[in-house]
């Protein structure tokens, strides 16, 4: 508050005290809401506004965006008990719910101006995983089958051998086929998927050997491979060994778990040891683990 002393030349403290004695009055400590002598009026007073965002990274984070107007200072109140002076402000909450975001815009001349709005937070959805188609998964030709209706197209690598293919595959269907060690260069069954990104997954497919000592790997690679000779440096997410000797055409399951990192682009690799005898690998899949 200013006492009125002086405007535009009159003196107005006279007057009020002369009031005060013409009334008998004992006290007359009057003061006035009035500007000083100069002043002039706050002709663009704050006007507070702000938008608010979720962050992708965390669900109970927001971001708060300040659209104020011919302010200098600012006050947030985030609705959960924490506050903050910045001119733009980020708050995680500590939970779902509804919660009443007010911002407190002021100017060097003492006005200010509020604005509040409520968010709701919810914990979205996990998106649906993508569940891979894979050419061939049964290994069985056929006139669409990756464009040229062999089934070992879908399954090729450059620097490998691709497997053969059998009648002796799983439930007397055709199935794939790697020879033993002696009989020819190392077979490979290769391909690559997309998935969805840091996501659990089981890779299954069914081997069957016939020899003690013998095994099928199965393989789950962090990338794609464009040469067989980039396997052995290669990333992988998982691997797994069958070796249970159950004879042609008893097929045991082989099965890989794995996590998938920031990149869906993952690939399969299926091989042989330095087998004795023939060995066999039939339906394949992958499955988002539950």
């Amino acid at each position: 508050m200013n006492t009125i002393k002086q405007i535009a030349g009159i003196n107005f403290s006279k007057f009020l005290v002369a009031g005060c004695m013409l009334f008998g009055l004992t006290a007359c400590d009057f003061e006035y809401d009035l500007p000083e002598e100069g002043s002039i009026e706050d002709l663009t007073p704050p006007e507070a506004s702000f938008t608010a965002s979720q962050s992708d990274a965390d669900f109970l984070t927001y971001n708060f965006a300040n659209f104020s107007g011919s302010a200098t200072t600012y006050v947030w109140d985030f609705g959960d008990g924490n506050t903050a002076t910045t001119v733009d402000a980020v708050n995680t909450y500590p939970d779902e719910g509804t919660y009443t975001i007010t911002l407190t815009a002021s100017d060097a001349l003492g006005k200010s101006d509020t604005f509040t709005s409520d968010i709701t937070i919810v914990e979205p959805e996990a998106p649906t995983a993508i569940t891979p188609v894979i050419g061939a998964a049964d290994f069985q030709d056929g006139p669409d089958v990756c464009g040229s209706g062999d089934s070992r197209d879908c399954w090729r690598i450059s620097g490998g051998s691709i497997h053969q293919t059998t009648s002796d595959g799983r439930n007397g269907t055709r199935g794939a086929k790697y020879t033993a060690a002696s009989s020819n260069s190392p077979r490979v069954t290769y391909q690559a998927v997309t998935v969805s990104p840091n996501t659990k997954y089981i890779l299954t497919a069914y081997y069957a050997i016939q020899s003690d000592g013998d095994t099928v790997r199965g393989t789950v690679i962090d990338g794609q491979l464009s040469n067989y000779s980039e396997f052995s440096s290669a990333s992988l997410l998982g691997q797994t060994v069958g070796d249970v000797n159950g004879g042609k055409g008893n097929f045991n399951r082989l099965v890989v778990e794995f996590g998938t990192g920031a990149s869906g682009e993952i690939s399969i690799l299926f091989d042989s040891g330095s087998n004795a005898s023939e060995s066999y690998l039939d339906d394949v899949s992958i499955i988002p683990a539950e």
